[in-house]
């Protein structure tokens, strides 16, 4: 993988963008490994929550069609069995979406996490450490078709900027019904 290909890679590290002391590019890489593994970990632990108990939250239809029905002990198996969701036993008219603005907020540091690896490769390819290759058909610079710019990392980053926005928005939005 590239951290262990780069494990010996010496580089100067930088802090407020001077020159620091040297470091490897490899224990660079195994930053960001490490940061990414974690929120992972944290996303996939997020028990998405689901409801059935009807418009009010009170199983008022459910029990007018059939009321001999256990409609709590049923909703709970359909939730949790049939699709595979955390039962939430009490809402309103809407699932209180909670556990899915949870995964939101992992994902949107997720984004911020990959905004920085973005912005510090684009830095490395920046200061000669790695180098864009010029591929033949393709121009690498509207004005300089000898250099190629970092555009894929730099519209990763715009991209993930505007996912975040997206997140944050929903994740303040949903949890509230009227």
């Amino acid at each position: 993988d590239l951290v262990s290909l780069n494990t010996s890679t010496v580089m100067l590290a930088r802090t407020h963008g001077q020159p620091a002391t040297p470091t490897t590019m490899g224990k660079e890489l195994a930053n960001f490994v490490s940061r990414i593994s974690r929120l992972q970990k944290k996303m996939t632990s997020i028990g998405l929550q689901g409801k059935m108990n009807g418009a009010v939250g009170n199983f008022n239809a459910h029990r007018f069609v059939l009321p001999d029905t256990h409609w709590p002990e049923l909703s709970r198996e359909i939730i949790e069995d049939v699709l595979g969701l955390e039962y939430n036993a009490f809402s309103t008219q809407i699932e209180c979406h909670d556990s899915l603005c949870e995964l939101f907020g992992h994902v949107g540091l997720m984004n911020s996490v990959m905004i920085g690896l973005n912005r510090d490769i684009w830095q490395y390819i920046s200061y000669g450490y790695f180098k864009l290759k010029v591929n033949p058909g393709e121009t690498g610079s509207s004005i300089m078709p000898h250099k190629v710019n970092p555009i894929d990392f730099e519209n990763a980053e715009g991209n993930l900027g505007i996912s975040n926005s997206l997140l944050d928005y929903f994740r303040t939005k949903l949890p509230i019904s009227r």
